[in-house]
């Protein structure tokens, strides 16, 4: 049943096969899907990225400002140094969250994304042939082109043995056959 499906983006494919919608439409409406999740997830991931390159800048100008405010203190030599020492912990931090937090957050979101565009596309893939009339071999052969040789072996092995992969198994994009 349908709402076995956890994935929703099959679940609407199979839905509008299963309503009778024609194949085209199908694809067109599952592709505008695909298009609209790739530009939320971008501008999702841009945003960090923006961050992380802005991050440095803004702690250079805390250093700047902090080198600005020690030296109205210049009559007094012994506050220089932990002035200039706390003035320099803004550039640390400015490229510390750059560079621990910001980038490597938003390259997170863009890998689990393209991950997320692989298994849609699969979808549109195996719903496109399923409307074609292609045999259950075919389908089968036809979305193993998207996954690494290692993860097809796995699940061949996973099928002769009647056990299903394992959910830390990761779908490696793969370049498709035109």
């Amino acid at each position: 049943s349908l709402k076995d499906i956890q994935e929703p983006f099959m679940t609407k494919g199979i839905q509008m096969m299963a309503d009778g919608t024609a194949p085209e439409t199908v694809t067109e409406v599952l592709e505008t899907e695909l298009y609209q999740l790739e530009q939320r997830h971008t501008a999702g991931a841009n945003i960090l990225l923006t961050m992380g390159g802005l991050a440095p800048t803004l702690g250079v100008t805390g250093t700047v400002m902090g080198l600005v405010h020690m030296m109205g203190k210049l009559d007094d030599p012994g506050s220089m140094g932990p002035a200039i020492a706390s003035a320099f912990l803004a550039t640390l931090y400015g490229v510390a969250s750059a560079n621990v937090i910001f980038i490597p957050l938003g390259n997170k979101l863009k890998a689990l994304s393209k991950r997320e565009q692989l298994v849609c596309e699969i979808v549109i893939e195996g719903v496109g042939a399923i409307q074609k009339g292609a045999s259950p071999i075919i389908v089968a052969e036809s979305l193993k082109a998207f996954v690494t040789p290692k993860l097809r072996a796995q699940l061949e092995e996973s099928r002769g043995a009647g056990q299903s992969t394992s959910e830390e198994e990761s779908i490696e994009p793969q370049a498709k056959a035109s």
